[in-house]
């Protein structure tokens, strides 16, 4: 099957931060656990800020986590709800909100929310990676094109600053996904791997990755243990499920396409995996 739809490529990084901020949760904890005995306070998690001291990004608010994990499983309206008792003016809130307006279609607002999200924190990559996005849905392609340059000009500041900060280098591999520079952003996600090999957000993002590399057992291992990580990533079995078809395995093909309209109903692939699965009849 050839993937020329554009929201094919974009939303897997577009849960970039969904993702990530969603599994940083429990590395959170397990930081508190270590440092309990520290006269610093832990952070609250292990968010870019939060894993890189030295970058200066802040820490998501506790509304914007739990509104990034709607949003990872595409329920938007748990998304916007979570969102009513986050925090004004802050980076993440205004970044999850402008998601929230893209993910409803409303792309020139997202456009005007994500850029007040990119003010608010001139060094964090992710608002100007979702801006992106809503430019490229809205057919804004040289717009799209220029934050996406910007995202992995922010994100490669912060690997300089800190090379070994997990969180940078995916921030960085999925800028340079966007700009469909796969080689690049395979190699620069498994520098994230490496250092979290653990994170179901980079597993993911990296087996996409390799999907559009036309590298299809890998992409379906790599799904399969970011789903064994977090079952609730809705794209997840999308992509594998067109792995799997790529690999002749029509069973899992459907099974994971059936379970992906069951969590996306109104997914902008949902179509085509609803045609999909009607060939099977």
């Amino acid at each position: 099957m050839k993937l020329t739809s554009l929201r094919k490529l974009l939303f897997f990084g577009l849960t970039a931060a969904a993702l990530l901020l969603a599994t940083s949760v429990e590395n959170a904890s397990a930081d508190k656990k270590k440092k309990k005995k520290s006269s610093t306070p832990p952070p609250e998690s292990t968010a870019p800020a939060e894993s890189a001291p030295a970058t200066g990004l802040s820490a998501p608010p506790t509304a914007v986590r739990e509104a990034e994990r709607h949003l990872l499983a595409y329920d938007v309206a748990a998304a916007q709800r979570s969102l009513d008792g986050a925090p004004a003016n802050d980076v993440w809130t205004a970044t999850a909100r402008g998601r929230v307006l893209e993910m409803n279609g409303q792309y020139q607002a997202a456009a005007g929310e994500l850029r007040k999200a990119a003010d608010l924190d001139t060094r964090n990559p992710a608002p100007v990676l979702f801006l992106g996005d809503a430019y490229a849905y809205d057919s804004k392609r040289s717009q799209a094109d220029d934050a996406y340059a910007q995202a992995e000009a922010r994100a490669r500041s912060l690997v300089q600053a800190k090379s070994d900060d997990p969180d940078a280098l995916y921030f960085l591999g999925v800028a340079q996904q966007r700009q469909k520079r796969f080689s690049e952003a395979a190699a620069t996600l498994e520098k994230a791997r490496s250092l979290r090999p653990s994170d179901a957000t980079v597993l993911y993002q990296l087996g996409v990755t390799h999907f559009y590399q036309d590298k299809f057992q890998a992409a379906f291992d790599l799904l399969s243990q970011a789903l064994d990580k977090n079952s609730g990533i809705a794209y997840a079995y999308y992509y594998r499920g067109l792995a799997a078809g790529k690999l002749s395995r029509k069973d899992l093909l459907f099974n994971d396409l059936d379970r992906f309209v069951k969590l996306a109903p109104d997914a902008p692939e949902a179509a085509t995996a609803k045609q999909i699965l009607a060939s099977f009849s």
